[in-house]
């Protein structure tokens, strides 16, 4: 049976990763989709094991600033990175180094949807199936989030979707964003697996305290 893993956004996750986006693509050289310019960042935040799987709690976002961005690219710097997670583990010494963040944006719904954008590549799944030290630091359970933005031409009331279970979908004024989620796993011959794109075992809340689930109940029978 495949592991499970259920990925909760906190708020201040949302938010980072949200201005992020907004702000490059609104006033980088990504602005208006013409030369699009990916940003990349690291995830902090907690994890519990399940029986078949985990909860994996994404609560903080670092954005990578020295990155090297190019079009519909960004490369880390490994020692910017190393610098990055040894500030956090003064600051947070509690959570966990879980995962990286990049974007993909896109210059309009048109062409998310025609390119699927909300996908990941298949770079995105061999640069974090490679990425040793993320590996070696969120102990064999990896995250990766992609976060696609476009602009909208018409602006409607649009509440968050589900677009899958590992991707959900939300407007911010003129602005359309997807968050898709990975999770990496290791069997027991040290092999790493990624969930995909589609078919994933991965369960994404969003606001979850505010989502109520079909058959949730506060007191249950014991």
């Amino acid at each position: 049976m495949r592991p499970q893993y259920r990925v909760i956004l906190s708020d201040k996750f949302v938010e980072t990763a949200t201005l992020a986006a907004i702000e490059s693509y609104a006033h980088g050289t990504g602005r208006k989709g013409t030369e699009r310019e990916e940003i990349h960042g690291l995830i902090w935040g907690n994890r519990r094991k399940t029986e078949n799987g985990a909860v994996l709690l994404l609560d903080r976002l670092a954005i990578h600033l020295a990155s090297k961005r190019r079009k519909d690219s960004v490369t880390p710097i490994p020692k910017a990175l190393q610098d990055m997670a040894h500030v956090m583990s003064r600051f947070a010494p509690d959570q966990l180094l879980l995962g990286d963040f990049h974007t993909h944006p896109y210059g309009s719904l048109t062409e998310v949807d025609q390119e699927k954008g909300y996908e990941f590549s298949t770079t995105d799944f061999k640069s974090f199936r490679n990425d040793d030290p993320l590996w070696e630091e969120s102990d064999g359970n990896p995250v990766m989030v992609a976060t696609t933005i476009c602009p909208l031409e018409k602006v409607h009331t649009s509440p968050p979707k589900s677009v899958r279970s590992n991707v959900v979908s939300f407007s911010v004024f003129e602005y359309r964003l997807w968050f898709n989620v990975s999770v990496g796993d290791i069997d027991e011959d040290q092999n790493r697996s990624v969930s995909g794109n589609t078919h994933s075992n991965v369960w994404l809340d969003l606001d979850s305290k505010y989502w109520n689930i079909s058959g949730d109940r506060l007191s249950r029978e014991s």
